[in-house]
């Protein structure tokens, strides 16, 4: 036998790897593929912070099943095997939870606690696997009832704050996705956003409401992106057929399509955006930077001009950032301010994130007030709020900043 702090790590990393790789990989290719995880948890982070979660309330039942004499008597390989079956079991039977729930009636609270539930059974065989004798955990229950209590609030509630975050990032997500008209990838966001019981509305409709609309709209699109294209078809079928792939999630299709019409500046901002969905970061800034070198010495004059330098700019700081490299992004930011004064609040407000995001607090302070001055209206409420986290989050740093 393991040694017993030995034998309660092991048990507690188990009973977060097993399940969560289980009921991950155990998932659809479909769902994997598009970025979601077993239902109804619908993003990793999310399923693995429920377990997370649940070791306190699970390592607490362990406890209390160690005193009863045949649970105490069973070996560990036998309870990590009623582990991996119980997760094995939860990748037959989570499908069946997101078919239910998928048309959104349910609400967050009852979905949390559904999830919460689910992980504390995969966890509670592998805690029992942690714990130790009766007679060791004899002492964790002086206070059972207080102790539940405080597990059952520890297994629900931080998962309860961390999926109102992941709501409100995927919220934006999906908007985003669904202006540029990636109906495909915005579908499984709206996926991911109903199983968390997501009551923010996309735009002007539920999630639930969008991907009603979408599971008609979907199938007709991908039917029409099966029939094959005319080996004469003119370069606006072909352009057509690409924005086609593209709403349908086939980037290699639509990239193959767009490049030979690439001369045209519309379709190299149009490609450029494609190979950034594709990670294809090099050619993606080869075609952002080749439209600034040719738009930017007009943008004070022509407002197309002006609106293609700001995509090649805000897509190069995408990049960058995706590409983890902040210097660039910085760099692609205050050429935004350079050439396209008349944008400086939006310029502005990004910086104020990228330091933010950087650690570097005065320097985003600058910036989001400089945003809020320009442009109250539009900038006033998120600079407050990003004010507001920065000045708490870093008072040592503020101080210093206001001296």
């Amino acid at each position: 036998m393991m040694p017993s702090d030995l034998r309660f790590a092991a048990g507690c990393v188990l009973a977060v790897v097993v399940p969560a790789g289980i009921l991950h990989f155990g998932d659809t290719d479909e769902r994997l593929a598009a970025g979601l995880t077993a239902a109804p948890f619908g993003w990793a982070r999310v399923l693995v912070a429920h377990l997370v979660t649940a070791l306190p309330l699970g390592l607490l039942v362990a406890g209390w099943l160690r005193s009863v004499p045949a649970v105490n008597g069973s070996t560990g390989a036998l309870w990590a095997g009623i582990g991996v079956g119980a997760a094995a079991l939860g990748t037959q039977v989570c499908p069946a939870f997101g078919d239910a729930i998928s048309g959104g009636e349910f609400g967050a609270v009852p979905l949390l606690v559904l999830r919460a539930a689910i992980a504390f059974v995969m966890a509670l065989p592998w805690c029992i696997v942690a714990t130790g004798t009766s007679d060791s955990n004899a002492r964790l229950l002086m206070n059972p009832g207080v102790l539940f209590g405080l597990a059952t609030g520890v297994a629900v509630l931080p998962c309860g704050l961390f999926a109102e975050a992941v709501v409100a990032a995927r919220t934006e997500q999906a908007g985003d996705l669904i202006q540029r008209e990636r109906i495909v990838r915005a579908d499984a966001v709206l996926t991911g956003l109903i199983e968390l019981g997501s009551d923010r509305p996309v735009g002007k409709k539920l999630p639930a409401a969008i991907r009603k609309d979408l599971a008609t709209t979907i199938p007709r699109l991908k039917r029409s992106g099966d029939q094959p294209l005319p080996a004469n078809a003119k370069p606006s079928d072909r352009l057509n057929r690409a924005l086609l792939m593209i709403q349908i999630d086939r980037l290699d299709e639509a990239a193959t399509l767009l490049e030979p019409l690439a001369a045209n500046d519309t379709v190299a901002l149009l490609l450029a955006t494609v190979h950034r969905d594709q990670e294809r970061w090099a050619e993606s800034d080869e075609l952002y930077s080749r439209v600034l070198e040719k738009f930017s010495p007009r943008a004070e004059m022509s407002p197309p001009a002006r609106e293609a330098c700001f995509t090649a700019i805000e897509g190069r700081a995408f990049n960058a950032r995706s590409d983890r490299r902040p210097a660039d992004a910085e760099r692609a930011l205050k050429y935004g301010l350079e050439v396209l004064p008349d944008r400086a609040a939006h310029f502005h407000f990004q910086l104020g994130q990228h330091y933010h995001d950087g650690g570097r607090p005065g320097l985003a302070l600058e910036h989001l007030r400089e945003a809020a001055r320009l442009d109250p209206a539009r900038f006033g409420g998120p600079t407050a709020k990003l004010i507001r986290q920065i000045e708490t989050s870093t008072p040592a740093c503020m101080s210093w900043h206001a001296i």
